[in-house]
């Protein structure tokens, strides 16, 4: 089972290098830190856990047109509205 902030970074390199870029300049420095901590601890996304997550994203909401200040918005949905933390980590683990 992954925690929300593992989704999170699998999410944003999913998105692709320059849109997952965008996307984290419109977080704060807190919300940076700890998707940035979580980035760095991935070393291989399988398919199937890339598929699970960007079918989670959906279900939240995203899809391929959004602009970068809707994904923020789809993010902070997986965090109950919460910014990004590493408390969130455990307070909102699945």
């Amino acid at each position: 089972m992954l925690a929300p902030l593992q989704k999170l970074a699998i999410f944003l390199l999913s998105l692709g290098l320059e849109r997952g870029q965008r996307v984290i300049e419109l977080m704060d420095s807190d919300e940076i830190k700890a998707i940035a901590s979580e980035m760095g601890k991935l070393t291989e996304i399988s398919a199937e856990k890339q598929k699970i997550v960007w079918s989670e994203f959906e279900r939240l909401g995203y899809h391929n047109e959004m602009n970068c200040m809707e994904i923020i918005s789809v993010i902070r949905m997986m965090f109950h509205g919460s910014k990004i933390t590493e408390k969130s980590r455990k307070r909102f683990s699945r």
